[in-house]
């Protein structure tokens, strides 16, 4: 089980950030859990950060579970990605 938790913590714990690249190694020293690039932005995944941090790198969301699943499932063993 890759995620087991209800809707509502996935709204506390996960947040989505997307930022211009300027400001993708400030996001990146951050630890997201996953990153991806779409349109010249990279976009993070973040567990347990204070969206008010995040908020000030770029534009912040909650993540689709489609975008949770892609996440878990493509980091590698031991944490890394």
């Amino acid at each position: 089980i890759s995620l087991n938790c209800s809707m509502e913590e996935v709204q506390q714990r996960y947040v989505e950030l997307m930022v211009r690249p300027d400001q993708a190694e400030v996001a990146r020293a951050l630890g997201p859990l996953h990153e991806s690039q779409t349109f010249g932005r990279h976009i993070f995944l973040f567990c347990g950060i204070d969206k008010n941090t995040l908020a000030q790198l770029g534009e912040i969301r909650t993540p689709s579970v489609a975008d949770l699943f892609v996440a878990t499932m493509s980091r590698k063993p031991g944490g890394g990605q």
